[in-house]
């Protein structure tokens, strides 16, 4: 991203790098120079409830929570020490419900009379669809090869909200901007930083939202890969029936 040349970024991480040229790596290591620096909005409440945060893409993100009175355990070759941790929140997730900050996933809006032919050219799947849905798909080169895999919600007949990876920022707003021809009316806007992002999944993730919104969201009112805009609490957000646990669950852009 741009902030990587920042002069003082290059500098703490070059020192940290290089002194770990010649040491020991282990598993699932993080680096901690220029760190933290990118943070949702959610940060200091997952802060005080244990997180014990990765980076990528220089966004804090958790990856695990310690019990209180924890202290983090030690990087290993062996069984991490977290695990206990993480199958306990795998169990919430076939069995309850969790709440997942996935902020830092990258977002894009694509919009313009020609923003369909762009992405129709790009993807593998189908994107005239209709409005509110969701389109999970890879994008490929002109060989047929695989570029990256993102998903597309359309949100009116000449605009389209893009959810890509973490680290894909750069790379997939560089690859969808140069598809766009000289003559066409499409324009690409990098909104990552605009939105939150709340998975709400499990079993019991249609039960929790019941409480917290008027609107219906049953299978029947939103089915699966469509989305439209609900109450939640004071807030309007985007709900999309999304899921990739394995199981029932939604995605709140907020």
């Amino acid at each position: 991203a741009p902030f990587h040349g920042n002069g003082r970024h290059l500098a703490d991480r070059t020192v940290e790098t290089l002194g770990l040229h010649y040491a020991m790596r282990w598993p699932r290591e993080e680096l901690e120079t220029v760190r933290p620096l990118r943070r949702s909005p959610l940060y200091d409440r997952l802060a005080a409830k244990g997180a014990v945060f990765g980076s990528k893409m220089n966004w804090e993100r958790a990856n695990y929570f310690l019990p209180p009175g924890a202290v983090k355990p030690p990087y290993t070759l062996g069984t991490p020490g977290w695990l206990p941790q993480v199958l306990e929140e795998q169990r919430a997730c076939r069995e309850d419900v969790v709440v997942f900050d996935q902020t830092s996933f990258s977002k894009f809006v694509l919009k313009g009379r020609g923003a369909l032919a762009v992405l129709q050219r790009l993807c593998a799947n189908e994107i005239d669809v209709p409005v509110g849905t969701m389109v999970y798909t890879g994008m490929l080169n002109a060989r047929g090869g695989f570029e990256s895999d993102l998903t597309i919600v359309r949100v009116a007949p000449a605009e389209f909200f893009i959810i890509t990876g973490s680290a894909q920022t750069t790379r997939d707003f560089a690859w969808i901007e140069r598809a766009i021809g000289d003559d066409e009316h499409a324009v690409l806007v990098d909104v990552t930083g605009a939105y939150s992002v709340l998975s709400v999944m499990g079993p019991k993730a249609e039960a929790l939202l019941d409480r917290l919104s008027p609107d219906e969201l049953s299978r029947t009112a939103m089915p699966f890969a469509t989305t439209r805009m609900i109450d939640v609490g004071y807030a309007r957000v985007r709900a999309a029936r999304m899921s990739y646990v394995g199981g029932p669950g939604y995605e709140l852009y907020v």
